[in-house]
Formats: structure tokens, sequence, C-alpha cells
């Protein structure tokens, strides 16, 4: 079992975890299970040598947060982890599902007055899509992620299989040119630097690939574009922070029996997951995760 922290967008606030949270976290997790450094855990992986309690912490998306509060955590108690990266952010291109998350968790108070704000929205640009909603809407949707709301897997569905990405962002950019969230403004706070990418690697933390664009449904691109999305992050990390990537967090944990052949081909010999459930195979490309908000929830809950 792994644990991976990001800026999730089921999160109240992005990176709202502060340093003493992941400190009491960290402590918690190297308590009740086996924390491994990043390169332990590789090499236990690679050898299929895990334990059951062998966990490693994961960081995806390059987020600033992850900087200004793992990082000295993670120096101070000596564990090295994987932070997993997509490199579309460092060309000019972020993903703009973090923005729109940002614009969420900043503007409303609440998940709920977004919902309803986004309903409308949609509604108003892509009224036969919206109508879908209520009929087509499996009721075990993301049912293995617990901690969203039933609003919020809704709002997933709604988002990645009834608008798809031009749609879901016609719908988000009109809402954000209709407010006063200055997204220019705002990514600069969002996203690591290249040199507090360098930083992390001279450090001794893993570097793993996240794709290229972070796609929502990998699975669901042609092979071309599922090895372009993966060769030009690889390529980025290689020649941008002088090293060669063999482990790739699976973008919203959705890949297929082809996207595995691919990163096989590139090299990569370590995979995580967004869950715990069930792979394509059982490989060391489909290593599961917990969320960081799931133990959060434990801890809450002792």
């Amino acid at each position: 079992m792994f644990h991976h922290f990001h800026s999730n967008e089921h999160a109240a606030k992005p990176g709202s975890i502060d340093s003493d949270g992941f400190s009491n976290m960290l402590e918690y997790l190297a308590e009740t299970f086996n924390l491994l450094d990043a390169q332990t855990f590789l090499d236990k992986a690679r050898s299929r040598s895990l334990g059951e309690a062998d966990i490693v912490l994961t960081f995806d998306d390059a987020l600033k947060s992850q900087v200004d509060v793992a990082l000295p955590v993670l120096k101070e108690a000596s564990i090295t982890g994987m932070f997993n990266v997509y490199s579309s952010v460092f060309s000019g291109e972020p993903d703009p599902l973090e923005i729109y998350a940002d614009f969420r968790a900043t503007t409303y108070s609440d998940f709920l007055s977004f919902w309803s704000d986004f309903q409308l929205a949609a509604r108003e640009e892509f009224p036969d899509l919206v109508s879908q909603l209520p009929s087509a809407y499996p009721g075990d949707y993301l049912s293995n992620f617990p901690f969203y709301s039933l609003e919020e897997r809704q709002f997933r569905f709604l988002r990645d299989s009834l608008l798809r990405p031009k749609a879901y962002r016609v719908v988000m950019d009109q809402m954000l040119k209709s407010s006063s969230y200055d997204a220019a403004a705002r990514i600069p706070s969002l996203w690591m630097s290249k040199e507090d990418l360098l930083a992390i690697a001279g450090a001794g933390h893993e570097i793993g690939l996240h794709s290229h664009s972070h796609p929502t449904r990998m699975s669901e691109l042609p092979r071309t574009e599922q090895e372009s999305e993966y060769v030009q992050n690889r390529d980025w990390i290689t020649s941008e922070l002088g090293v060669t990537p063999t482990v790739v967090a699976h973008p919203c944990g959705d890949y297929s029996a082809e996207t595995l052949d691919v990163l096989r081909n590139l090299g990569v010999t370590v995979g995580f997951r967004s869950s715990l459930t069930p792979g394509v195979t059982d490989s060391a490309l489909e290593i599961p995760r917990q969320d960081h908000a799931l133990i959060a929830k434990e801890l809450r809950d002792r």
C-alpha cells in the first residue's frame, strides 16, 4: 500500500494540510507502517519483494504547496519520496484543471455553492448534455474514492463523461470570465519552478513521469497520443532536470494495457495508481495508492 499527497480537487483549499498537519501524518504513517525511502521502495518493487506494510510517499503535479509544506518536514525526518511531474506547466501550458480547482477553492465557500453555479453555467452552454445527468449517472461512480461527496462524484461524471474536456473548459472559462479571479496572478503560487524541481532531485527524491498535459482519460487516447504524452514528459525531465525517469503516476489513475506497454517501451518499471482498487494486470506498473485525504480522516477519527 502507498500513500500519495497532492492537492486533490476535493480538498477545501489547495495544499490545505499545513506543516504541522503533514508532520503529524508522517509520524502516524511511520508508526503504523514500514515507511521506506524512495530508492529502497523502488528496489523492492522491482524485485517484487515489497512487504504488506511497506509504503512510500508520493507527490503528484509539481504543486508549490509540496515545496512549502512537505519538503521541510521530509528533510527533518530524513526521508525521501517520489515527485511525479507533468511537464506542460513548465512549457507555459499549465493544466487548467488545477487552475479551475484553485478558482473553486478561492471563490466559493464550499463545493455545493460551486456545484450550483456550475450546473447553471453548463446548462446554459450545453443543455442537452446536462439533461442526461440524472438518468446517466451510475450510483457507484467513483465509489472507490469515499472522500468525495455525492455531489462531487456527480460533478466529475458530468465533467469527464458527459461534457468531456473541450466542453468542460468552455463552461469553466466562462465562469472565470464572469468572476474577479485572476488566473495569471495565481499561477506562480500554484506550481513549482524548475529550480524547485532541481533542488528536489538534488536532495535525493525520485522524479517520476505524470504525462505531458495531464489528460483525465489517458486510456481513451490513441496509442500515438499516449506515446507523445509520455515521450514529451520524459524528454523534458531528462533534458531540464538531468535525470532519467523510470517511475510513473498514472494521471487520474486512468490507463489501459496499451498504456502499460507504451511505458515499458520507455523503460518505466514502477507505476502508481490513484486508489486501492485492482489494476488492469498485476504488475509493478500498477501499485495501489491511498490518498492523503483518507489518512487525514483516519487521524481525525482516532
